[in-house]
């Protein structure tokens, strides 16, 4: 699969799950339209697109750490602020983010034949 294709099965992807709740998700990229909703940001699949690993931080002053959470964390609330290089490392050793990372997961052109039956 190429990076157009993979882009395009995220968008896919993203776009559907808004769309199933509105309320929760959405895939438009203004900062303004996402307060109070988790944005989907597709757009990171992409060959000269940049993302943010997990536990990294900017180089500023008072800088949050990319923190990997479980989804029942994500929830009303949630203060990035707490995230921080002196906080993360006591927040790893607590969290299941991971606890799941080395399943068994279908491959991405398992994924495109599932959505493609769902249309």
């Amino acid at each position: 699969m190429d990076w157009k294709q993979a882009k395009a099965v995220s968008r896919g992807i993203c776009t559907r799950m808004a769309a199933d709740n509105p309320g929760k998700y959405l895939v438009n990229i203004s900062k303004t339209k996402r307060k109070g909703h988790i944005f989907l940001d597709y757009l990171r699949n992409d060959r000269m697109a940049t993302a943010v690993a997990p536990l990294s931080l900017p180089a500023r002053a008072g800088a949050t750490v990319s923190m990997p959470l479980a989804w029942a964390q994500v929830k009303h609330g949630l203060d990035p602020k707490a995230f921080t290089v002196r906080t993360a490392p006591a927040l790893i050793n607590k969290s299941a983010a991971w606890k799941e990372y080395g399943r068994k997961l279908p491959t991405l052109p398992a994924i495109v034949r599932m959505l493609a039956k769902t249309t």
